[in-house]
């Protein structure tokens, strides 16, 4: 990577739910006391190639289990690899020299850097030798062995491959050596300690608990150290298990009475619901448990039914109605009464673990609780925005060592999943009580936590951002948006039928019919039938090339064959169908007629709400087929829909980071940022602009504060490496404030292993402090980047709609904030209140940004649907 920073750098990040895997998969190898030979910073190829020749030298022979094919240059006729296969049943495939030669047209293993070095390998951004395939390469190594040999002899090789050769000659090297696995690290491999020893079951067994494993993998483990001591770990496991404070459950009216008189002396009261579903909108509920101390918690049952009670139609219920059932417990409208005083009481703290959706429940209900003073989910997110303990189970065992019942225990999984409602009073009260006491008690410390933790505006961000964004979210939510459902039905009939239209045109193209979505049949029509290169693609555990969006993509402007474009095509549109256009009539709630979306706010560590169940982030808006998804979104008869919207605001915020006086300029004069800036790097007048050049421009514009470079942006062009080179120096030139921002954030990230948004909010890096793998190092470079920038967005518009709430409240109750998409908020709003309401959003929106040296702009559009807002 020091050698070429490019290597791997089209890699994501590892995605947090794998990264989590990756700790657990230690703690179960760990658990079981098998070896581990680990050796930090470096890469895992490496060190595999490293102890692999060195148990070779101690006489041993190697088998090296893998996914990864780049292993196979380590074949010897010592060491085997062992790759998975084309079925998922079918058995992987252990190689050996001999096998390696059979596939790839009688060359050596020991060529296969070679390979490498002439084809490239698009996984890990090798480039290679430009214009040379697997075909080409093999046909140079069948008679050469290398590439030393075929630079020697480049007037023996035919002119086209030969000029390419001349040309790609640095980079043929270079590949090479990013190719090679490294076989000689500073480790030490010890037979000895390779030996597996005896594991204690009951350790096991509880990593199989957190990680929720199943009955067949206990199974496994029942078979591999006998029924008995299987049994007698688990019986120990279950008695040293799960914690559990003292609870009161609550079914009486003096019950109630005394509960009450508790919760108007507590000096905070902690909460929290249990219900029948996870979708909040949806969710009926089944109890409410409350704590006022560390000790003890409460549990009113509020919708429970018996776990046989039947429905009309004889199957059982969801939401039976709970007087016609067989468990004590007091009616929901005498709880919810009793109830309001105190949970209403501004007096009176309320803290909960994921506050939103216990608010938007009871709010349901008829309890707006007020105030909302904490939220333990959120203490921790904002103290650690990686943080991988965001679950109350998890946060309780890491912060408090208590290890809590997991609700598959009363519950269950799969097909013989049951709802709350149907679980006993007495197992409920005992689960859902812990979960109150243990809030409670997670507290005190996450508070600790935060105001001594190393961030001196944590604080001040969770109180002025994070708390009061938890009703504005819930608003929105229950809000939700009315679609258009006969206008959907329209637009599906209509795409279903150019869907229908590419699948013949690609069906003409390649000669026969054959299924489309199959990975399987378009690996053969693509590679076998068709004859396209797969250089330098990865097959998945089904054999197969990989051949996703970005993949197809890449293969359309290196090959340019027209059944890829329309590959290309049908899936976009088959997407956009199976996605929005019939899927959110399906989604559309029975009680409000409207689709109601589900806003994270904690879903991204740039601060950044996410939107799940359905995406209503996502909706493609490049293509007129996924613009006109839009046209679905409608206002209520006698309203209309308002759109508004930063315009460039991460360009802004970027002007204001860099203090670039030409960006601060073109911005101050209201100038179109893209075309003042191909203006100056191309040394003429605005007016003379190009479009393409203008375009051109916006991709460095917006490309440059995700950390792009040359490389990324010639992959991205039709731009040389050069020529990528000499525009980025020129762009560089003209604003010199940008690259001593892009400069001074990568050193002050180094330095102090984070960086944070205008708001105090940060972001840690610690792989970037001292020593560490390059390729780590790249990727957090480019996210130091941009954190700042897109994370004070985020934080913007965070404060524009807290704002923007406490305005509706107060002076335009019958006004609906639906929609939160990055950087337009949307609205419903009466006719004839649109043009003052627009006046309001805009003034808090632009407002928001009020430290910034350039000012924030921003674009209103109204229309009775989203498409056609003007």
């Amino acid at each position: 990577e020091a050698v070429f920073p490019d290597y791997k750098a089209q890699r994501d990040a590892m995605p947090d739910d794998l990264a989590v895997q990756i700790d657990w998969i230690e703690s179960m190898v760990k658990a079981f006391n098998v070896p581990l030979l680990v050796l930090p910073d470096q890469e895992a190829d490496d060190v595999i190639g490293t102890i692999a020749r060195q148990a070779e030298e101690q006489g041993c022979r190697v088998l090296i289990i893998t996914g990864d094919r780049d292993m196979l240059q380590l074949l010897s006729e010592h060491t085997s690899v062992q790759l998975p296969q084309h079925g998922r049943n079918e058995p992987d495939r252990i190689w050996k020299p001999a096998d390696f030669s059979e596939r790839f047209g009688g060359i050596s293993y020991t060529q296969l850097i070679e390979l490498k070095a002439l084809m490239g390998d698009a996984s890990d951004n090798i480039p290679g030798v430009a214009g040379i395939g697997e075909k080409g390469a093999l046909n140079l190594l069948s008679v050469y062995p290398n590439l030393e040999a075929i630079y020697e002899h480049l007037e023996d090789i035919a002119k086209g491959p030969r000029k390419k050769l001349i040309e790609g000659r640095e980079m043929a090297f270079l590949s090479r050596e990013l190719a090679t696995i490294k076989r000689d690290l500073p480790i030490q491999l010890d037979l000895a300690a390779c030996k597996t020893h005896d594991f204690d079951a009951v350790k096991v067994l509880e990593i199989f608990d957190v990680v929720d494993f199943g009955d067949r993998i206990s199974g496994r483990l029942k078979e591999l150290i006998g029924e008995k001591p299987f049994q007698e770990a688990q019986e120990r496991w279950v008695k040293d298990s799960y914690w559990s404070p003292g609870y009161t459950v609550v079914t009486t009216p003096a019950q109630l009475e005394e509960l009450v008189k508790t919760l108007e002396n507590a000096s905070i009261i902690a909460f929290d619901t249990e219900t029948t579903d996870i979708d909040k909108m949806q969710a009926e509920l089944v109890g409410i448990s409350l704590a006022v101390d560390d000790k003890h918690g409460y549990y009113i049952p509020v919708g429970h039914i018996r776990p046989d009670a039947p429905t009309e139609s004889g199957q059982l219920s969801l939401f039976a109605d709970a007087s016609a059932s067989d468990p004590e417990q007091l009616p929901l409208k005498t709880v919810m009464d009793a109830l309001r005083p105190a949970m209403t009481n501004p007096a009176i703290p309320k803290v909960a673990h994921n506050a939103e959706y216990d608010f938007v429940i009871l709010y349901r209900n008829g309890i707006t609780v007020t105030p909302i003073e904490h939220d333990t989910m959120l203490l921790e997110w904002v103290a650690s925005a990686d943080s991988r303990r965001l679950g109350l189970k998890n946060l309780v065992r890491e912060e408090l060592n208590l290890n809590m019942k997991p609700i598959e225990r009363l519950i269950g999984k799969g097909k013989k999943q049951i709802t709350m409602n149907r679980v006993p009073i007495e197992d409920a009260a005992a689960y859902a009580a812990a979960d109150a006491v243990a809030t409670f008690k997670l507290l005190r410390p996450l508070q600790r936590a935060l105001e001594e933790g190393q961030n001196p505006k944590a604080r001040q961000l969770y109180e002025t951002l994070e708390m009061p964004l938890i009703p504005v979210i819930a608003h929105m939510e229950m809000a939700g948006v009315l679609i258009d459902i006969e206008y959907l039905a329209q637009l599906s009939e209509e795409l279903t039928g150019s869907l229908r239209g590419f699948e013949q045109q690609i069906f003409d193209v390649v000669g026969h019919e054959f299924n489309v979505n199959s990975p399987a049949q378009l690996n053969t029509v693509l590679f076998d039938e068709l004859g396209l290169s797969p250089a330098g693609l990865r097959k998945n555990k089904q054999n197969n090339f990989s051949i996703t969006a970005s993949v197809l993509e890449e293969l359309a402007e290196t090959d340019g064959h027209e059944v890829l474009k329309l590959v290309l095509e049908y899936r976009s549109l088959n997407k956009l169908l199976s996605t929005y256009i019939d899927a959110l009539p399906r989604l559309v709630n029975p009680r409000t007629g409207r689709v109601h979306t589900s806003f994270n706010q904690t879903g991204a560590v740039t601060g950044r709400l996410s939107s799940s169940n359905p995406n209503l982030q996502n909706i493609p808006i490049r293509t007129e087929e996924g613009r006109r998804v839009r046209h679905a979104f409608i206002a209520e008869p006698g309203n209309l829909l308002l759109s508004v919207d930063y315009s460039q605001i991460e360009l802004r915020i970027l002007a204001h980071y860099s203090h670039d006086e030409s960006l601060r300029k073109a911005f101050a004069q209201n100038q179109d940022i893209h075309r003042a800036t191909a203006a100056k790097v191309h040394g003429i007048l605005p007016e003379q602009v190009t479009f393409e050049q203008r375009r051109f421009a916006k991709q460095v514009n917006f490309g440059l504060m995700y950390g792009m470079g040359a490389f990324r942006l010639t992959r991205d062009s039709d731009l040389t490496l050069p020529e990528s080179e000499a525009f980025i120096k020129a762009y560089f030139d003209n604003f010199p404030g940008v690259r001593e921002y892009l400069e001074t954030t990568k050193d002050f990230a180094r330095t102090y292993g984070y960086v944070e948004t205008l708001f105090g909010r940060r972001r840690m890096f610690p792989e970037l402090v001292g020593t560490g793998n390059k390729t780590d190092q790249q990727r957090a470079e480019r996210e130091a980047i941009n954190a700042p920038i897109q994370g004070t967005a985020a934080d913007i518009i965070r404060e524009a709609m807290i704002n923007i709430l406490r305005e509706l409240e107060a002076n335009f109750p019958q006004v609906r904030m639906l929609l939160q998409v990055h950087d337009e908020l949307v609205f419903e709003v009466p006719e004839n209140k649109v043009d003052v309401l627009q006046e309001m959003v805009v003034r808090h929106m632009e407002a928001a940004g009020a430290n910034l040296i350039v000012p924030l702009v921003v674009d209103a559009r109204r229309g009775t649907n989203w498409h056609d807002t003007e």
